[in-house]
């Protein structure tokens, strides 16, 4: 099983009412609840581990789950309110405005974190999850501590406006790069992280602080992944852009599912990677997402669609 850990909220989308009006639309969603989805929809094993409400939105989230064959049996549930998102785009590009106070998927401590048992064999960890507390260190010390013999994908999905210490963050970043095996980054999240100068300096230092797979997308430049053998480039494919909500966080289940699907999704065969293989996972990551973006919010494609 791949286990997804990390934030599950509602998107408030902008919408038009029939009468012209400008609105919102509820819509479920989260960095880390958008990559178990589109695992689920790649027929991958997959499981999320997140706090959920009891409110009316929070059933909105555990109905989307069981619809995309997400195992959410190790939700922490409580009757907090759920995290709202709402959305703004520009150009089709997404900005957010969160409301994540006193909510069911911030107030997580440690202690509720489950040990996973031996079917997890991947554990994936990102959005602004790691960066607000306490939920933050929460998602941390499951990390570290299941990490030894899994493999561990981080997408730190950087939003600066959303981070209060970012010397805390920073910190804990390092930590988890340290045991983590795949990081996929934007290049502005790797701008953000190493600092700016050419792409490939970048990745190599970010691999340096310990992952052996670093994936860098570049939009309608495609993606590249960086090893220490060098750097494997798939461009993307050409779609007519609606928005880009999720289509990151699709690339990254089109990666893991991919990987899975070649029976290199662990320590061993990820050490063990083919060139071939991996320009594969890549390529499914990539076409994947070029559906999502295809369409309008975080609607990951079934596999079906990519055959």
């Amino acid at each position: 099983m791949i286990l997804c850990a990390g934030e599950a909220l509602i998107d408030m989308l902008p919408r038009e009412t029939s009468g012209g009006e400008a609105c919102f639309a509820p819509v479920a969603g989260g960095s880390v609840f958008n990559t178990a989805i589109a695992l689920g929809r790649l027929s991958a094993d997959v499981g999320l581990v997140t706090g959920l409400s009891r409110d009316l939105f929070g059933e909105v989230l555990s109905n989307a789950l069981a619809a995309s064959d997400v195992d959410s049996q190790l939700a922490i549930m409580s009757d907090r309110p759920t995290t709202l998102a709402f959305v703004t785009l520009t150009d089709g590009h997404a900005k957010y405005a969160f409301y994540d106070e006193n909510t069911a998927g911030r107030l997580l401590e440690p202690s509720d974190m489950p040990d996973p048992g031996p079917e997890v064999g991947t554990l994936f960890f990102g959005g602004i999850s790691l960066a607000v507390e306490p939920c933050a260190a929460a998602y941390e010390a499951l990390c570290l501590k299941a990490a030894e013999g899994r493999v561990v994908m981080l997408d730190p999905n950087i939003r600066p406006g959303f981070i209060q210490d970012e010397a805390a963050f920073r910190a804990r970043l390092d930590r988890m790069l340290a045991v983590a095996d795949i990081v996929k980054v934007s290049d502005e999240d790797l701008a953000w992280i190493v600092g700016d100068g050419p792409l490939d300096e970048a990745a190599t230092a970010l691999r340096a602080r310990g992952p052996s797979i670093i994936c860098v997308t570049r939009g309608a430049e495609g993606v590249e992944a960086h090893r220490a053998s060098g750097v494997t480039r798939v461009a993307a494919k050409a779609v007519s852009v609606v928005d880009t909500v999720g289509a990151g966080d699709t690339f990254n289940a089109g990666f893991l599912a991919g990987l899975s699907e070649a029976g290199a999704l662990s320590p061993e065969g990820l050490a063990a990677l083919s060139e071939d293989t991996l320009s594969a996972a890549l390529s499914l990551g990539a076409r994947a997402a070029a559906i999502t973006v295809s369409r309008a919010g975080a609607n990951p494609p079934w596999r079906d669609e990519l055959t």
